[in-house]
């Protein structure tokens, strides 16, 4: 699903540590996710997150690299800088210009996460989902726009909570916190789950 209007452009991101490499979990909590970012948006089609045999086919493959800066961007800065130019020469109308900057960042999108599965309003314009299998920790990753899954409407958390595994947020771990692509704002998920681990000083 491409979220392309209605993005509140001041939100940001929540980082997420959850304890499990099952792919039946992964799948189970990244479909309610998608459940609650699809709810946002309900004149779209609702995201379908696939199973997958192994934890590793669910990894983003994210480069590192933003929409707005790095290599892949630097590629592509000449030609979003004509279009800007001729929107205001006036040869290509304001409609024309975001259609075309928008298929830029659908090619730009594929290169820098070449794996996305949720897309979800994020702060700085990067609003693919990056889920990264961490196999040492036994656990997956999940950067992803705050906007959207805030407000819990379909019950996410709960449907998390409900395989009783441990998980880590960004609000109670400062590593978590520092691996945010985009500022996390104290936004806070898991509170007064028992299996939330947290750091000893934000305990």
């Amino acid at each position: 699903m491409r979220i392309e209007k209605g993005c509140n452009p001041n939100c940001s991101e929540s980082v997420f540590r959850f304890m499990t490499v099952d792919p039946k979990q992964i799948q189970f909590i990244l479909q309610a996710i998608a459940d609650e970012v699809s709810n946002a948006y309900p004149d779209e089609k609702e995201i379908e997150i696939p199973l997958f045999k192994t934890a590793e086919e669910y990894d983003t493959k994210w480069n590192k690299e933003m929409l707005y800066s790095g290599k892949t961007r630097e590629e592509y800065d000449t030609e979003i800088a004509t279009i800007w130019k001729q929107r205001d020469l006036g040869k290509i109308t304001q409609e024309e210009a975001l259609k075309q900057y928008s298929e830029i960042q659908e090619k730009m999108s594929k290169i820098i996460y070449p794996n996305s599965l949720i897309s979800a309003c994020a702060g700085l314009g990067d609003h693919e989902a990056v889920v990264t299998i961490e196999k040492k920790k036994k656990a997956f990753r999940l950067n992803i726009g705050n906007n959207d899954i805030s407000d819990n409407k379909t019950d996410w958390i709960g449907k998390v909570i409900s395989l009783g595994i441990k998980v880590q947020e960004a609000e109670f771990s400062k590593e978590l916190n520092e691996l945010g692509r985009d500022c996390c704002c104290g936004i806070s998920y898991f509170d007064d789950y028992e299996n939330l681990i947290k750091d000893r000083e934000t305990k």
